[in-house]
């Protein structure tokens, strides 16, 4: 690799080192601070770039945290926003809810309600439907387990991996489920399943 090809790919890497974690060196892993250490101490577009990430992280740092009114007022903007778009688009708006900026708001909670309604959710439930479908597969999977219905299946396939030959006696039926069953499985098995 060229010395230009190696400094473009160590300054992407110093990119995406500092994208993910500033200019503060003590935040960077310590192996990626031994590796560009030397990289931003030889390269001037590398200590540049760190330059750049310093002032970034000084002017962050100078910025008021937002206060709980200002984050009201935007929240009421975007809402606002969102209803005026939605009432441009010719969406029913009810006149019980409340209003900000000449817009109504629905509630958050008012919203999920309505989405579990439409989903069919039972309020309270939560994952109980999923655990009901992976309840009722585990008892199907046993059942056709211990009927056998699946003895013609694995036989076939134990002929095409070349397990078995296409006789059936019971010391292939033996390896059959032990390949489909067993935890003992020789070294050869083990490598198909």
């Amino acid at each position: 690799m060229s010395k230009n090809n190696k400094q473009a790919v160590d300054r992407e890497a110093l990119e995406r080192l500092l994208d993910i974690y500033g200019a503060d060196r003590t935040r960077w892993p310590a192996r990626e601070r031994l590796r560009f250490a030397g990289i931003i101490s030889d390269d001037p577009e590398a200590a540049k770039m760190l330059a750049r990430a310093q002032a970034l992280d000084r002017l962050l740092d100078q910025a008021t945290p937002a206060g709980d009114a200002s984050l009201e007022a935007l929240k009421g903007r975007i809402m606002a926003a969102a209803l005026a778009e939605r009432a441009s688009r010719g969406d029913s708006v009810s006149s019980d809810q409340p209003h900000v900026g000449g817009a109504s708001v629905t509630s958050l909670s008012a919203v999920r309600e309505r989405r579990a309604v439409r989903s069919g959710a039972v309020a309270g439930f939560g994952d109980w439907p999923a655990a009901a479908v992976l309840a009722a597969s585990l008892v199907l999977g046993v059942m056709l387990g211990w009927g056998g219905a699946f003895t013609g299946t694995m036989t076939q396939m134990a002929q095409v991996a070349g397990l078995e030959d296409s006789r059936t006696d019971a010391s292939s039926t033996y390896d059959i489920s032990q390949l489909a069953l067993s935890s003992e499985v020789d070294g050869q098995y083990e490598d198909l399943l």
